[in-house]
């Protein structure tokens, strides 16, 4: 009998506890979350870069995206130089992380990017590839119209590898690329 009690003793203080423990474990479940493509940090347009290469917060809408796309045209020049290791290793990040949208030649027939509407920019066409290098880093920075943003995916010498790809690579395979693609993005 008297082990009995021990035993309903103990099985109440071990129901006791985890009874006082529930109040901590919902610390788990109620924490603040952060949706993929989401910023993680809100950056300040007046803010002053550490690294000198981004020179622009996230736009605040479409207007916005497009005046500052202009200007980082016209401001950003590209910080990776075009040799054939910045091609290749542009070559790689394409692959990994537009290739599926664009297209694996960039004429924006990729298998995900045919479900999106309106479909994915062809990054042969001359829209494209006139545009100057600060532009095109920009738009990877920070998305377009159904285009979301790298800026938190990918280091910005790899955006700039991007940037030598497609301008070495894609523009240049490309026959016909005044006439065809989306203007889409």
């Amino acid at each position: 009998m008297i082990g009995l009690c021990r035993a309903l003793l103990l099985t109440g203080l071990l129901a006791a506890q985890s009874v006082m423990a529930l109040p901590w474990s919902k610390d788990m479940r109620d924490q603040p979350s952060v949706k993929a493509q989401e910023s993680q940090v809100e950056t300040v347009n007046a803010a002053v870069p550490t690294t000198g290469k981004e020179r622009f917060g996230p736009p605040a809408d479409m207007s916005e995206l497009v005046q500052e796309r202009l200007q980082a045209g016209q401001q950003l020049t590209n910080a990776v130089a075009t040799t054939p290791e910045s091609i290749n290793r542009g070559k790689e990040m394409y692959d990994r992380h537009c290739a599926l949208c664009h297209g694996s030649g960039g004429q924006g027939d990729g298998q995900v990017g045919a479900k999106f509407i309106p479909s994915p920019m062809n990054l042969t066409i001359n829209y494209v590839q006139l545009q100057p290098d600060g532009q095109l880093y920009f738009t990877i920075s920070h998305g377009s119209i159904a285009m979301p943003f790298y800026r938190n995916a990918i280091d910005p010498d790899d955006r700039w590898n991007i940037v030598n790809y497609v301008k070495e690579v894609l523009g240049k395979e490309s026959p016909g690329k005044e006439a065809t693609g989306s203007t889409q993005q």
